[in-house]
Formats: structure tokens, sequence, C-alpha cells
């Protein structure tokens, strides 16, 4: 009866093994998450989204360019931009916008272990959940870099990455509006993601440029909608 019960034993033990590495390869094995640069419609839609934020003194003044055109939009916001702009961030949320993640520094993923970009993504989602009770779905990796542990770390907490098609540049230090309109709305087709910062050395000429951006794009004939607004 001993001889049987080892043997049992050993039979479940091998059984949990061959299980576990089962899981483990299917895991390792599993395809890494897909980066999304346009988001899927057949419609004249697009989306507007916004990075860098919150300022004090920029993202008020696009939240109210968006209410006054009645349109929705993406922020991904930076963690540390986050202290003191409490407010903004949830103004964002009641005026009906999305949240994305960023990370808390803007870090290059190139030079980050997997370690460092975990410990960025997990301290921007925790302030955020903190200030607003708030959890995005979407993260955008800082200047659009994607990096294998960036893909696992996102995967693992089900993250859907957000890149652009449309870059305005509007960040560019000395790249005025009307530069920054025609880059914006450049070969902009439906499913465009346009890529602008409500935080940068050159938001003021981007926040010139925004109205006259929102302008062109309703008369050709556009909607806009946040990024979860679509079926990625």
């Amino acid at each position: 009866h001993n001889k049987v019960r080892e043997g049992i034993c050993m039979s479940l033990v091998t059984l949990s093994i061959l299980s576990l590495l089962t899981m483990s390869s299917a895991i390792n094995n599993a395809p890494l998450p897909t980066v999304h640069y346009t988001v899927p419609t057949s419609k004249m839609e697009l989306a507007l989204t916004f990075d860098d934020g919150p300022l004090a003194k920029n993202t008020p003044q696009v939240l109210s360019i968006l209410k006054k055109n009645n349109i929705k939009a993406t922020f991904f916001l930076l963690g540390e931009n986050m202290y003191g702009n409490e407010k903004i961030i949830k103004q964002i949320i009641a005026d009906g916008h999305e949240i994305g993640l960023h990370t808390y520094s803007h870090p290059n993923f190139y030079k980050c272990s997997e370690e460092e970009i975990r410990k960025e993504i997990d301290m921007n989602l925790d302030l955020l959940q903190k200030i607003a009770n708030y959890k995005p779905k979407i993260i955008r990796p800082p200047y659009g870099i994607v990096t294998k542990s960036f893909l696992k770390i996102a995967q693992q907490k089900k993250l859907t990455i957000i890149s652009w098609s449309n870059d305005s540049l509007d960040w560019k230090k000395g790249h005025n509006a009307n530069q920054i309109y025609e880059d914006a709305l450049t070969k902009i087709h439906p499913g465009a993601i346009i890529l602008m910062h409500d935080k940068s050395s050159n938001y003021q000429e981007s926040i010139k440029a925004l109205p006259k951006i929102i302008k062109t794009l309703k008369e050709e004939g556009y909607s806009f909608k946040r990024i979860s607004d679509f079926n990625l």
C-alpha cells in the first residue's frame, strides 16, 4: 500500500511539474501585444491625443477649447506632473476625456532595465488611482520607444499600447502655429491618431494651432473619439 501511495504521489508531483512547465511555456510563448499607430474605423473618425501634462498654465486652456468644440480627447499624463495639478486631472475626467499612462518621469526605455520600466509604470498608475480613483486601460511609451521588456510588462498589466500616426511636432522649439497645423493634418485619414502636447516649451504655439486643427477636421467631416471608444 505504501508503494502504491508513493507511486500515486510521484505521479501527482510529475503531473504538477508538467502542468507548471506547460503554463510557463504558454506564458513565455504568448504573442506580444500590438502597438496601435491608428485606430480601427470605417467612418470619418479619429483620435486627438495630448502628452506630458498636466500643466497648470496650459491644460485648462486645452480643456476649454475641447469643451467649446464639444469634442472628446485622450490625455497621456506623466506622474511627476500630477503633483499640485490634482484638480486638473479630475476636470479631465469630469469633462468626459480619457486618461492614459505615460510613465512617471518620461525616461528613455532603451536605457532602462525591466525593473525600472515596471517602477515607472507602477508609480504613474498608483498616483492616478490615488488622486482620481482612475484605472487607465491604455499606455503610450515615452518617445514612442517600444522594447521587449516594456511589451512584456504592458501585457502583464493588460494595458493597450498606443502610438500615433500624425505627429504635430508641437513640442519642437521654433515650430509656429501654422507649421504645427500643417504637420498635424499632413496625410490625415480615418483612424488617425494625432499627437499633440499640453506640456512643452512650445505650448503657446500649440494652443494657437489647436482651434484651427479642430475647425479644419470638422469641415472635412471628421468626428473625434477617445482611444478606448474604438474597438482595439
